[in-house]
């Protein structure tokens, strides 16, 4: 801008003629948009504060008028407007959450007049045990657990000792004449009907991100007289003065292990491997190859990890139980759920891949995985081993777990009534600062699920519909199981039938998205209340999977990428040491 002697005439926009500064603020475009898309300006002279004069460019009001009708400008103010609106909205949505708080659960829960026990105590050490013989003793009753494994066992369990009882899972209901009992996963708590007594199993998942909104529901809203309550000790601190917090009485019973659990140091391989060991991998292919190089050593193993079908991991557990295999290959699905009896547990691996990156196994983990060792009845004492040199297992073994200092809470259902869209619903729940003593139940999962909706008009005329479908069980990182997901629940919203599972069952991964797609069908016709029996169509696919494992296990084997010898067990990496070191003697 020159400097001239001149005019003293100020520009203020009350002429029709605006500044550059007067139009981001009344227009909200920005300098780069006005120096791109805009008129060259007029200049004006214009006196300033000390009496220089300053000549500087305006443009009249119809030409920024036009200007801002430009595509990219006028996009820009678009989403400008929308992300104000956003804002505003989410603000105004924070606030109705905060009248959701977890208050309203400990308020009913003072309502009732219940009588807690709460079994505290590690792995192997009857917790689950005795509330079991207490249910029994007891009925009406009902089993509440983590997995539908432990459902089912508990379900196999109470029938056997000649009480009926029913199971109820997401993926199934198996309905018992005149049940005295139901045994059922957390999610599916009945809080309507009153019971005598009431198991609630696995209690340190109250502090889950994910799921452990259905262990605080249950704690306070399950209709029993006498609630047992099985955890860790981690958890004892909270669940005391949650109950405190209800008012009502409580007792403690403390349980030690019934077989003593020691270290026994360093496994350095086969030769050091005997029949009733537990190997310990963490991904589905390590678990394999390590079954398949134990079989080539004179070994018959079981095999279990999270993808296996329920049915199929319980026949791996049959068929060692019954002595067909001697010799275990697990995940960490082996630390909830699954009684076997094994003296020692190996850790194969000591790291594990949580989503984002690997990491070092934790010392809760360590405990509830090596606790699996030693069977009360059939071992002196449990055995904790490492392959390789790897001392922080042996560390960290048996120490105390850091106290649990809060709960989930779930979503709020309530707030679907709302005339806010449910992806802002959702993404403001998900940033919204943690209350003190609870955490918010993660709603990732269905946010992603959600946004496979995009463009239909049932987001916003059917939203209690949307909402128990985005909210199904699905394995979000599984691509195939996402499609088949959202083909499923676009069907089932535009009123059209839902595609039945597409996966086959020629490969083991093929039978396991089937199996998992099924299960996805199960869920979502359950939802919309429609009865879907694949009982028969999940049996043919478990037993597939028993025919893949028995033909051949020497096709899982991992071998190097570079000379092709095969993979020790243990092996985090796909080249072996030799290659290894000649590729670093080449740096």
């Amino acid at each position: 801008m020159s400097r001239r002697r001149g005019s003293k005439k100020r520009t203020n926009g009350g002429d029709g003629l605006l500044t550059q500064r007067q139009i981001i603020q009344e227009y909200g475009v920005s300098k780069n948009q006005i120096h791109r898309f805009f008129p060259k300006p007029q200049l004006q002279t214009v006196r300033m504060r000390n009496g220089a004069y300053w000549n500087i460019g305006v443009w009249p009001r119809e030409q920024v008028e036009k200007a801002i009708q430009h595509p990219e400008i006028a996009r820009s103010l678009e989403e400008k407007r929308n992300a104000q609106n956003e804002q505003k909205q989410a603000a105004e949505i924070r606030e109705i959450f905060q009248t959701y708080s977890p208050e309203s659960y400990v308020e009913r829960a003072r309502q009732m007049k219940r009588s807690f026990v709460l079994h505290v105590g590690p792995t192997n050490s009857g917790k689950t045990y005795d509330a079991i013989e207490d249910l029994k003793k007891n009925i009406p009753g009902t089993y509440l657990g983590p997995l539908r494994l432990l459902a089912l066992e508990m379900y196999d369990k109470i029938n056997a000792a000649g009480i009926p009882c029913s199971m109820l899972t997401g993926e199934e209901s198996i309905p018992v004449e005149n049940a005295q009992i139901v045994s059922s996963t957390i999610e599916l708590c009945d809080c309507k009907t009153h019971f005598k007594t009431a198991v609630i199993d696995e209690a340190q998942l109250i502090a889950d991100p994910s799921r452990g909104a259905s262990w605080l529901r249950a704690i306070c809203l399950v209709d029993a007289e006498v609630v047992h309550i099985c955890m860790a000790p981690e958890a004892l601190k909270y669940i005391e003065e949650l109950i405190q917090s209800f008012g009502d009485h409580y007792s403690v019973v403390r349980h030690e292990r019934l077989a003593p659990l020691r270290y026994g140091g360093i496994c350095t391989g086969y030769k050091d491997l005997r029949p009733d060991d537990a190997l310990i991998c963490f991904s589905r292919k390590s678990v394999l190859s390590t079954a398949a190089l134990l079989e080539k050593n004179g070994f018959r193993a079981s095999v279990i990890y999270g993808a296996l079908p329920p049915e199929a991991r319980r026949n791996e557990v049959r068929k060692y139980t019954s002595g067909e295999t001697n010799i275990v290959v697990a995940t960490d699905a082996i630390g909830l759920g699954i009684s076997l009896p094994i003296k020692r547990v190996v850790f194969a691996e000591t790291e594990k891949y949580d989503g984002k990156d690997f990491r070092p196994l934790t010392t809760a983990e360590i405990n509830q995985i090596g606790g699996r060792a030693g069977r009360y009845g059939l071992n002196e004492y449990g055995e904790v081993l490492v392959l390789g040199n790897k001392p922080f297992i042996g560390e960290k073994l048996g120490q105390s777990v850091r106290n649990i200092r809060a709960a989930c809470i779930a979503f709020p259902r309530e707030v679907l009534e709302t005339d806010y869209p449910i992806a802002l619903l959702l993404k403001t729940w998900q940033r919204m600062e943690q209350s003190r003593g609870f955490l918010r139940e993660d709603m990732h999962d269905a946010q992603i699920l959600l946004n496979c909706l995009k463009g239909l008009r049932a987001l916003e005329t059917e939203r209690e519909l949307v909402f128990d479908l985005i909210t199904c069980p699905v394995d979000t990182r599984t691509e195939e199981l996402v499609t088949y997901w959202a083909e499923c629940a676009r069907a089932i919203l535009r009123k059209k039938r839902i595609p039945a599972p597409y996966f086959g069952t020629e490969t083991l991964q093929d039978c396991e998205l089937q199996y998992k797609a099924y299960d996805i069908r199960h869920q979502l016709l359950r939802r919309i209340g429609i009865p879907d029996d694949c009982t028969a169509e999940r049996s043919a696919i478990c037993e597939r999977i028993a025919e893949l494992m028995r033909e051949n296990k020497d096709q899982y084997i991992r071998h190097c990428r570079v000379c092709g010898k095969e993979l020790p067990i243990g092996s985090q990496f796909n080249i072996c040491e030799d290659c290894f070191a000649r590729s670093m003697r080449r740096i």
